[in-house]
């Protein structure tokens, strides 16, 4: 397993991996991304299951710098637990990119992320046509702290996979079981309906050609299916705590839109606004998602 240059790993022991991360992707983003719309700005488009109006930023001047670093210690030498333990809010794992794996759950912890997307397409103030997407085409974003998935991250199983090869090690997540791509051994598809609860299979792969325990991030999949829901191994109440200080914080994402300066881009003409959801915050409130 080999990881990318965000991110430095050292072993503490024989059965210990510490992971020191930037929080920012080893892949190039995309110049501009979609956010939740601070109060007085234009929504540019909505969020395609919960109506979240979303405005357009910019990932130089806003995203990269707001992102930052975190550091765990996994246990590498994992034994499934006698009961799962559910994902929550905050990193669930971390992938070779140096990126946390979040579960497939917006901030609602119901809505599959990669299922509730959204694009802009428009023309910057250079003349150039842009798009901007919630989640990008690695299934990937910002929470206004760290970079993160939802999903399978092409821009990352391309880096370690062949087009039609099996999956290899993509990422470990907080248990200590693996993290890979969407095939098997043979390079065929895993579908859902093989994986359990938590997503896991036990099957071989190139790095454990006699079988072993592993999660499998499926290719294609909009549902919950898409990440990881819970963990077959046990992982310490230390480590969950610290991984949940990732979790998305909306306030810190509006400061960030807020202090961003106008992006010059041609406004759309205005449409019927749909009916929006109401949205969870961090701490436990709600708020209507037109209200921002």
């Amino acid at each position: 397993m080999s990881f990318g240059s965000t991110v430095t790993v050292s072993f503490p022991s024989s059965c210990e991996m510490t992971l020191t991360t930037s929080g920012k992707p080893d892949y190039t983003p995309n110049a501009y991304y979609l956010a939740p719309a601070n109060t007085g700005q234009t929504p540019v488009a909505y969020t395609s299951v919960t109506n979240t109006p979303l405005a357009v930023i910019s990932y130089a001047s806003m995203i990269a710098p707001s992102l930052r670093g975190s550091s765990a210690t996994l246990n590498i030498c994992p034994n499934q637990a006698s009961s799962t333990t559910s994902t929550s809010r905050g990193a669930i794992g971390y992938l070779i990119s140096g990126t946390a794996m979040f579960n497939p759950y917006e901030m609602d912890q119901s809505t599959p992320a990669v299922a509730d997307n959204a694009s802009y397409t428009f023309t910057d103030g250079n003349g150039n046509s842009q798009t901007a997407y919630f989640l990008d085409q690695c299934a990937s974003h910002s929470n206004g702290m760290t970079w993160h998935a939802h999903g399978n991250p092409t821009c990352i199983t391309s880096q370690v996979d062949t087009a039609t090869g099996p999956s290899h090690i993509i990422g470990i997540a907080l248990d200590g079981f693996p993290i890979y791509g969407g095939r098997d051994i043979n390079g065929s598809i895993v579908s859902v309906s093989q994986l359990d609860v938590c997503n896991g299979i036990t099957s071989p792969t190139p790095e454990f050609p006699s079988g072993a325990y592993h999660y499998v991030l499926p290719i294609g999949v909009t549902t919950k299916n898409a990440s990881i829901n819970c963990y077959r191994g046990s992982v310490s109440s230390s480590t969950l705590a610290s991984a949940g200080k990732l979790a998305c914080n909306m306030k810190t994402m509006f400061a960030m839109i807020e202090n961003q300066h106008e992006i010059p881009i041609q406004q759309p003409k205005q449409k019927a606004k749909p009916t929006l959801a109401v949205m969870t915050m961090p701490d436990g409130s709600t708020m209507p998602a037109g209200s921002m």
